[in-house]
């Protein structure tokens, strides 16, 4: 599972004869903080907690019980212009048996830059097991397809992450992506990361990232993200997090805000690259959960 954002503008990259990746960085995709509270942190593989583990590590969705409903949008602005929506939803039920099992659909419209856009889906199904108290085991299958003026794009793969916890105060995580090659290392590139998270859960913890792309002729894209995140009396959170993207050499900053009150809650989160740019992303999501869980 990988790209979504990224292989729409990808596959436009295959028939344009202008590369998108020349006149900016992608959008952000469902493996590089789409959702409001990954976005706003930037370092996410080893964070339990949300929906979003579905796309970063499938493990994660069984260390919490609970059965939650999240409902996610998300705009991409060059300039002055909005070049990219998303929008979407994911279910994650963790309580209802031993092993959590997670459903989310994406659609996403992107104008392609200076070029005709493409529109499509992404489809994720994930489970996820405990294998005793501190070690964590899951799978996301996904489903891409994609639509342009000059063709479509359609494949499957799957991804395999483990999470470690040792006591309350440290994460280790390690994730697999797109393991079944579909021959398009531009739509769907196989890839690795892993993650560390350090603090208690109920008060703050600080996470660290890196993930590998695998591209054709033996390429690999690195990126490397930190972040933090707060807890505020047990209603309240803020985040902020640094992504670091070797292959477009760029840097950006991320900040992010939410709350939970009975069950019900929503996110907040924007990103920006550095140096004057005008890359931006902004996302909000809110969530209905079984209060308690």
């Amino acid at each position: 599972m990988r790209r979504l954002l990224a292989a729409a503008a990808s596959l436009l990259a295959l028939q344009a004869p202008t590369a998108l990746g020349d006149e900016g960085p992608l959008p952000p995709t469902p493996t590089n903080y789409v959702y409001a509270r990954s976005l706003g942190m930037a370092a996410y593989r080893a964070v339990s907690g949300d929906n979003d583990a579905i796309f970063y590590n499938p493990a994660a969705l069984a260390v919490q019980r609970r059965f939650v409903v999240e409902l996610a949008g998300l705009m991409y602005r060059v300039g002055a212009d909005t070049d990219a929506t998303m929008f979407g939803g994911s279910v994650v039920d963790s309580q209802s048996s031993p092993v959590a099992a997670g459903f989310s659909y994406n659609y996403v419209t992107t104008l392609g830059y200076s070029t005709k856009g493409a529109f499509g889906g992404m489809l994720n199904l994930a489970i996820a097991y405990p294998i005793g108290d501190n070690l964590y085991l899951g799978a996301t299958g996904t489903y891409l397809n994609l639509y342009s003026d000059w063709g479509s794009a359609s494949a499957f793969t799957c991804t395999v992450g483990a999470l470690l916890r040792i006591g309350k105060f440290f994460s280790g995580a390690f994730v697999g992506y797109n393991l079944i090659n579909t021959y398009h290392p531009d739509l769907l590139p196989i890839g690795m990361g892993a993650g560390v998270s350090v603090g208690p859960d109920s008060a703050f913890h600080v996470n660290i990232d890196w993930n590998r792309d695998f591209g054709a002729d033996g390429t690999h894209d690195d990126k490397w993200g930190a972040g933090a995140e707060v807890f505020l009396f047990d209603v309240a959170s803020l985040r902020g997090g640094w992504l670091y993207d070797d292959g477009q050499k760029l840097q950006w900053w991320a900040l992010g805000a939410g709350f939970t009150i009975s069950g019900f809650g929503a996110e907040f989160a924007y990103r920006q690259s550095f140096g004057g740019a005008t890359f931006r992303t902004l996302a909000a999501m809110i969530k209905f959960g079984v209060p308690g869980t």
